[in-house]
């Protein structure tokens, strides 16, 4: 069995997770998750066309991670604010993904299964459009990245400040946004 059909894509998008963790993104090469799979760097590119190929894939298992187990829609400033905690607790997992998720795209297709749940949520009660409900989740999603980038983007060095800090700088710039939407948008 060659060591191209050893590897597992969930083995590499972990392995770049350990070293975005660990030594930080600018140390995140092709090179250095083989070294860290045990694997020769051409193996991955039958996996992973390139770094920025396996950057969306981090940057997806953020989103994924961020979002799973969303139920059906509630009330949408309890989805909104379930979203960004979610999403912030796993940049806090992984802080080295937050400068990955701060700059690289995901696939429309990785949301696809929530946007039914997020324009039922808004639609309830809120009077809006689903395009401005999906424009703003995606504002909520930047602006946690964001908040996280200050908080964790020199990983592995620990943040400039306690995590009370950030945790008063995270609530407070979330329920602003969450009364804005409100105050705009109520029926």
């Amino acid at each position: 069995m060659s060591p191209a059909q050893r590897i597992e894509r969930s083995a590499i998008v972990s392995a770049a997770f350990e070293i975005l963790d660990t030594e930080g993104f600018d140390r995140l090469t092709m090179r250095a998750v083989a070294a860290r799979l045990g694997v020769r760097a051409a193996s991955l590119y039958y996996h992973v066309a390139n770094r920025n190929d396996l950057l969306r894939l981090v940057a997806e298992q953020v989103a994924v991670d961020a979002t799973a187990g969303l139920g059906e829609a509630g009330e949408w400033r309890v989805l909104c604010t379930d979203i960004c905690t979610r999403l912030r607790a796993t940049l806090r997992a992984h802080p080295g993904a937050t400068h990955v998720v701060a700059v690289n795209e995901v696939s429309p297709e990785v949301f696809e299964r929530i946007v039914p749940v997020v324009l039922s949520a808004f639609h309830d009660g809120l009077a809006i459009s689903d395009t401005d409900a999906l424009y703003l989740v995606q504002s909520l999603y930047v602006l946690v990245a964001g908040l996280a980038l200050a908080e964790f983007g020199n990983a592995p060095q620990p943040p400039a400040a306690p995590r009370d800090y950030y945790d008063a700088w995270f609530q407070l710039s979330v329920d602003t946004m969450l009364d804005g939407i409100r105050a705009r948008f109520a029926r």
